[in-house]
């Protein structure tokens, strides 16, 4: 009941927001990207944080060894957009860009490995794994660089942003690989692997970030874009911790540009001026080529 009450709310507020704007449906499209929502000094201790104590005795023999050593740092996470661009009739070349943004099958971890002077290797992954679904607001400036016959084709954009979002799904993965080599005269060697798991609460998130990009028109209606986003924000883990996040985003989008409503004169209108653009056009030509 909270939940739809909540929706209900968010959604009365956009509309109010709009008619006071007195904004226009100008585009929707579709994204698809890479997120970096990095953990500043991520480690296993921050890891171990957000599960419980079994894990911690679980991977210890790994920790404790002084042969292991941590070799890098991940964050991974793919990005889904769905978009709506209104535009503010007050407000020339400015859009307002509202998302639902899908990331899913996160991954924040930590690698290790070892090899000692018999020639036996192991490694461990220690991994935060999850999903998001965020709303998402960007206001952005749209600045025309390249057009012809008053058609914009090449257009660069910069403004700022921010979303929501609801974390789910959550889970702490370990997996380790080791080979060893029992009898070193037979010159057999063994492989072990090693699997566990557990569950990590819900949470919820929230980021705000700068963003630049450019788009490209096909056929009036068509938009090709890539887009960046540069931020802060945290990640909030129900009953456990909050961490800080730093933002790297990157993507490509597809958008449909909608046309504007005339009325039947103002269409009338249109079409005498592409005729007489189209007839000065010709005489001209034929004036140049000496006809």
């Amino acid at each position: 009941m909270k939940k739809s009450l909540l929706l209900v709310t968010l959604f009365a507020f956009a509309c109010t927001f709009q008619a006071n704007a007195q904004m226009k449906v100008k585009k929707f499209g579709i994204s698809i990207g890479q997120d970096w929502d990095m953990l500043p000094g991520l480690s296993t201790d921050m890891l171990l944080q957000k599960t419980d104590t079994r894990t911690a005795e679980v991977i210890q023999p790994f920790l404790n060894s002084a042969s292991y050593y941590q070799s890098s740092m991940f964050c991974e996470n793919n990005n889904f957009r769905l978009s709506l661009v209104f535009e503010p009739q007050r407000w020339k070349n400015v859009e307002l860009h509202t998302s639902g943004v899908f990331l899913f099958d996160r991954r924040d971890g930590v690698y290790f490995y070892n090899r000692d002077d018999n020639g036996d290797y192991s490694n461990l992954n220690f991994t935060l794994h999850g999903s998001e679904i965020d709303l998402e607001t960007v206001l952005l400036r749209r600045v025309p660089v390249f057009g012809f016959l008053n058609k914009q084709f090449l257009n660069l954009y910069g403004g700022i942003g921010s979303n929501v979002g609801y974390q789910f799904g959550n889970y702490m993965s370990i997996d380790s690989y080791r080979t060893i080599q029992p009898d070193r005269e037979t010159g057999d060697w063994e492989s072990e692997y090693f699997y566990d798991y557990d569950n990590v609460n819900d949470g919820v998130s929230a980021r705000v970030f700068a963003q630049a990009g450019l788009g490209v028109t096909f056929f009036r209606r068509i938009e090709l874009g890539f887009e960046f986003r540069y931020g802060a924000g945290f990640r909030h883990y129900f009953a456990t911790d909050t961490d800080f996040t730093n933002l790297h985003s990157t993507a490509f989008n597809l958008k449909y540009v909608l046309g504007s409503r005339l009325s039947k004169a103002e269409r009338e209108l249109k079409r005498a001026e592409r005729a007489e653009r189209t007839r000065c056009t010709w005489n001209e030509y034929k004036r140049c080529s000496g006809w």
